[in-house]
């Protein structure tokens, strides 16, 4: 057998073996550019970069490969990563710079999808939070360069990050830790992602490097620049090292929804005294008094607010990122950095949305003209409006305007002293600030008392299709405007001190580290309030409205007398407002996606310039107190750990044990609305609360040799925590005076907290070459539930959802499957091909909430059972290529949404794809395409003929150059 022969034989056997692993995984599954830490679990320093006038060295096989094999460009970067992968004590995945280059992938967020047990969450198109391993966003870490990411949530204060405001130019390597060692900062109960920026000590010569590129969107139909630059420079006889680099991206990012904001069940009103309204047909659990289309018993589910929803958001992000080294010895070593980042959104949703609720005999409903369809709900309804319930029948016409402006800095300074050969010493100081400014302005037009309203979900997307008795594109009965400006303030500060040592003993003892961190939060929420109303549909009633009291019958009145006899015609005021400056929406709805009926598809668009010409009121004369707080939380660490090193039966084993002492001490302040003796319903009272307590969490990493580079088996077993939302233990109340619903927070909340085991082994076919399998359990024996409780305020019966902890203890279990294979044995051209893949499959037992509806059992937060990413690749140094597809299944968004339903995100897989080439060593041409099959988001009420949203947000394209310098 000659020598050529034998190796195509050898790569054939390889390609056979690889295969027969990735079928006996169930999945083909893969890493990309996973990229490890060391044992102790501080971040490693990255790998030393070419010259930009210099290509990256070839990569040389080792022992696990064979016969020697030359390596490059892609797949050079992935086998050092993999090489780090086999060396790190820790469960953990990375991205290269070199790799998310080559991805088609435009923030941190988005880049992350690709990695074992990563699923991302979307806004509008765009990568926005990640979850690992099913953990909600907020209850994974993030840090950068060690310092932690604050949240720049605009609504509802969280703890989760803001991906897309993070660009990937800035960045040199990402990690996703799964196993946490007790140097590493609590918080992550899912994980923790590590965002490495580049630093100038990375390349060893001086550099200038940026891109420019422009971004189409087939929705929007619009043309968007983005730049970005960073440079390099060594100076002080290459002492001192600066690093400079900035973004700039403008984004016209539109998304079209078709959405049905809660389903709910119908009683059969009126009430009597064998039917009593305090009793629900739910809480009675007596169907047979819902309305009952099909007469078996059981109530049926209508819709309440079906809305079609057009979202334009016109984004300027701008980033900065400059980072200072010192190093006048091999022993010392300084620095000091920042990085700042800001997202800045004009808004203008335009929604035609109705309301169908009418406490009438059957809920209105022409039982007649609806047909019932699968999962006993309905598929086609029509509502009759009632004498009896004026104004429950309308159709609204509603822009939410304004800006949403986010930013967020990030700076430290910090140094390493190596005091002799065995011990080192390492200090930080660090501070972060994240601000959220929500300016948000609504302006909404009413067309009340409607004869009828049909909505019909027989089509292919159970999407409302909506009739109306009036021409949708005029001011037709529009009976009530309202105007009213809500700007919400957030805002987040951390002061972060860390002090670490290392001893290393010159034994089986590899390491001893040991330190204290300081870390202070502090998270602050304002709101206010200014709201005008021009109201010419009144019952009644006095005192509706801007009407003190009124003279005249249920229903539309041309005039209104007020209390001082002054006669105000509010239907010609409304007309003056609206009809002059008004517009028609400028696209057709839903023009890049299917909802698999033609209906409508323009309506009135009422924009900046009619809620100016009503008046924007002055907000912040009514700051709201009920939803005005403050939470801090003080914590103090320390930590020991060892790294050991030992040789049982002649395998060599390595592992990292410690634990870490954490005391938290939190301090919340804000209002709650009550009823205390000598106040009406409702008062607004100041409310304060203190807290403390202290965590023990201990930790455990073992990696054993069974076949020194080649095959190794991994063990875990850890404990970690997360904090709960700061919205969610704030003193704070929100009402909703359309559904009778509200929500407060909860002070007493305790962390979460959970035991998590990896068992995993890994089998590196070569240098290039790998498949793995990870068994994984996480016990979580606290988290944050939702409940709801009746409350009356102000004479009204409202449903109050708040967080409690869970009582139960839920247990997920899964499995990661990866791999990554290289085609080199193939004759040239094909020799450049590559596949990387992965799988992740999850479930869980224990969770005790309900749907509130059905009974039905639920899923734990943020869990889908089956996610994978597939990539094929190509590259032959100067040409190349990648195809990626991400899939997740469903999975729950919230137990209790909207009208008490849970929310459940359905199945979405996107492709996405990129393609490059280098016309010189220093200049490259580059083609992406995100979402390139036009996939639609889709979101439903615990059934998918309960669909709560159908989203398209259409295709984007990139293209650009890069230059080196």
């Amino acid at each position: 057998m000659t020598h050529t022969t034998a190796a195509v034989l050898n790569g054939v056997s390889r390609a056979a073996l690889g295969a027969a692993l990735f079928l006996a995984a169930g999945t083909v599954a893969a890493q990309t550019a996973p990229v490890a830490s060391t044992p102790q679990g501080a971040p490693v320093p990255p790998p030393v970069q070419a010259t930009t006038d210099q290509p990256t060295q070839p990569a040389q096989a080792d022992d696990a490969s064979g016969p020697d094999i030359v390596v490059t460009g892609i797949r050079a970067s992935l086998a050092n990563a993999l090489s780090a992968k086999r060396d790190s004590a820790q469960v953990l995945d990375a991205i290269s710079a070199e790799d998310i280059g080559k991805f088609p992938d435009k923030n941190v967020g988005e880049a992350l999808q690709r990695v074992t047990g990563v699923q991302i969450t979307r806004a509008g198109g765009e990568g926005s939070g990640v979850s690992i391993r099913g953990a909600d966003p907020a209850l994974n870490r993030v840090e950068i360069n060690g310092q932690t990411a604050l949240s720049t949530a605009a609504g509802v204060a969280s703890r989760s990050v803001e991906f897309r405001d993070i660009p990937a130019e800035f960045v040199s390597r990402l990690e996703v830790v799964k196993s946490a060692t007790a140097d590493m900062t609590e918080g992550g109960l899912g994980g923790t992602v590590r965002i490495i920026t580049r630093r100038p000590f990375d390349s060893k010569e001086g550099f200038l490097s940026g891109s420019a590129q422009a971004v189409y969107g087939d929705l929007a139909d619009r043309v968007d620049p983005k730049f970005a630059l960073i440079g390099s420079k060594l100076f002080a006889n290459d002492t001192i090292g600066v690093l400079l680099s900035g973004t700039y991206e403008k984004r016209s990012l539109w998304y079209d929804q078709a959405r049905t904001t809660g389903w709910r069940q119908i009683e059969r009103f009126p009430t009597s005294a064998t039917n009593p309204a305090s009793t629900g047909c739910l809480a009675a659990r007596n169907q047979a008094r819902c309305v009952d289309i099909d007469s078996n018993g059981f109530g049926d589910f209508f819709p309440d607010i079906p809305r079609y929803v057009v979202n334009r958001e016109l984004t300027e992000r701008y980033a900065f990122n400059g980072i200072v080294e010192w190093r006048p010895s091999d022993d010392i070593h300084a620095f000091v950095e920042g990085t700042y980042t800001r997202g800045k959104q004009k808004i203008d949703s335009q929604f035609l949305q109705l309301s169908t609720t009418q406490a009438v005999a059957n809920g209105g409903v022409d039982l007649a003209n609806t047909t019932l369809g699968e999962d006993q709900t309905v598929d086609k309804v029509t509502f009759i409006g009632a004498a009896g319930a004026p104004g429950g029948l309308s159709a609204t016409y509603r822009n939410i305007l304004g800006v949403i402006d986010r930013q967020q800095f990030n700076g430290q300074v910090g140094a390493d002293w190596d005091v002799t050969d065995q011990f080192k010493i390492t200090g930080r100081a660090a501070y972060a600030k994240a601000k959220a400014y929500n300016n948000e302005i609504n302006a909404t037009a009413v067309a009340q008392g409607l004869s009828s309203i049909t909505v019909d979900y027989s089509n292919d997307q159970q999407a409302p299709n909506i009739t109306l008795p009036i021409d949708v594109a005029t001011t037709q009965g529009l009976t009530q405007f309202i105007v009213l400006r809500r700007p919400r303030y957030n805002e987040q500060q951390e002061i972060d001190l860390k002090l670490d040592g290392e001893y290393k003993p010159e034994s089986w003892l590899t390491s001893l580290k040991f330190g204290v961190q300081k870390r202070d939060v502090k998270v602050t929420s304002r709101l206010f309030d200014g709201t005008k109303t021009y109201n010419a549909f009144v019952a009644n009633t006095p005192g509706r409205g801007n009407i003190t009291s009124n003279t005249y019958a249920s229903g539309s009145s041309q005039t209104v007398v007020d209390s001082t006899g002054t006669t105000t015609d509010i239907l010609s005021q409304i007309q003056n407002i609206v009809g002059p400056n008004a517009t028609l929406g400028d696209h057709d709805f839903f023009n890049t996606g299917d909802l698999g009926f033609d209906g409508i598809k323009r309506w009135l668009n009422l924009g900046m310039n009619v809620a100016n010409a009503a008046g924007i009121p002055d907000p912040f004369v009514n700051p709201v107190a009920a939803d005005t707080w403050r939470v801090t939380d003080k914590n103090l660490a320390a930590y020991v750990s060892a790294a050991f090193e030992l040789e049982p039966l002649g395998k060599r084993l390595t592992g990292v044990v410690g634990a870490r002492v954490i005391n938290t001490k939190t301090d919340t302040r804000g209002s709650v609305v009550s009823a205390p003796a000598g106040t009406r319903p409702g008062s607004v009272t100041p409310f304060a609360s203190k807290g403390e307590y202290t965590e023990f969490l201990p930790s455990l990493n073992l990696k054993l040799e069974l076949i020194p580079n080649k095959l190794q088996l991994r063990g875990t077993a850890t404990e970690v925590i997360a904090r709960p939302a700061p919205s969610d233990l704030a003193p704070r109340f929100t009402l909703d005076n359309v559904g009778f619903t509200g929500s407060r927070g909860n002070p007493a909340l305790q962390p979460y907290r959970a035991r998590q085991y990896d068992l995993g082994v890994e089998w590196y076919l070569s240098r290039v070459n790998f498949v793995s399998a990870t068994l994984f359990r996480k016990d979580i024996s606290s988290f944050v539930d939702r409940t709801t409780q009746q409350e009356v305020i102000d004479g009204v019966n409202y449903t109050i959802t708040l967080p409690v902890n869970g009582t139960s203890k839920v247990q997920i279990n899964g499995a990661e499957f990866g791999g990554q294979y290289a085609f080199d044995f193939l004759p040239k051209p094909f020799d450049g091909f590559g596949v990387t893949a992965n799988y992740t499959w999850s479930d869980d037992k224990g969770y005790n909430q309900k749907d509130y509806f059905t009974g039905d059992a639920l899923t734990f937060p943020g869990l889908s059972k089956h996610s994978y990413n597939l990539s094929g690749y190509y590259d032959n140094g100067s040409l190349s290529a990648r195809l990626s597809y991400n899939w997740r299944s469903r999975y729950l968004i919230a137990a209790l949404d909207r009208g008490n339903n849970p929310a459940v995100g359905e199945p979405f897989g996107q492709w996405d794809a990129s393609a490059s080439a280098n016309l010189t060593e220093k200049v490259s041409l580059f083609l992406e395409g995100v979402n390139v099959f036009n996939a639609q988001r889709t979101e439903n009420a615990a059934s998918i003929y309960r669909r709560n949203i159908i989203e398209t947000y259409g295709r984007r394209v990139y293209g650009g150059v890069r230059v080196k310098f």
